[in-house]
């Protein structure tokens, strides 16, 4: 386990992660052609874009009930009525932390996932034939990771 992930607003930790896919950023541009221009184009910026980051690891009987009681809490927000004991308002995303660690469980560095989403829960198959361990997986969509992002919100440097 590499991967320690926390919830920023909330001040919970879903524990440490196995693998860690899609922190990737694209910078879109726009092709502009001129008329009479054959041999050179302008490009003009466009969107900036983060991909779903997914998180994978075995579960374990300290972090995985966490994750359920924050998946829980988040369902509880999600539009605020269909769940019983559920809190008025629209769940309004939460910045999500991921630190990476060395071998010697040094932090290297850390991603900041702003304004996250969770998008998708998927747990183990079980099969009772099999010899492989239960694996859990979260994804989540997220408005970007870039240190800009906060300056541009508000939120000032992290």
């Amino acid at each position: 386990m590499r991967f320690q992930v926390t919830l920023e607003e909330w001040g919970a930790d879903l524990g440490m992660w196995a693998s860690c896919r899609g922190l990737q950023v694209q910078f879109s541009a726009q092709e502009i052609r001129e008329g009479g221009q054959y041999c050179e184009h302008t490009l003009l910026p466009d969107r900036v874009t983060f991909n779903t980051v997914t998180l994978e690891r075995v579960m374990t009987k300290t972090d995985s009930p966490r994750l359920q009681e924050w998946l829980a809490r988040v369902a509880a927000q999600w539009s605020g009525y269909e769940y019983e004991n559920g809190v008025s308002g629209l769940y309004p995303g939460q910045d999500v932390t991921i630190r990476l660690f060395d071998h010697q469980g040094h932090v290297v560095t850390h991603w900041m996932l702003h304004n996250a989403f969770p998008k998708e829960w998927v747990g183990p198959d079980l099969d009772a034939q099999s010899a492989s361990v239960a694996i859990e997986r979260i994804s989540f969509e997220h408005s970007g990771f870039l240190q800009h992002d906060a300056d541009r919100s508000g939120g000032g440097a992290r």
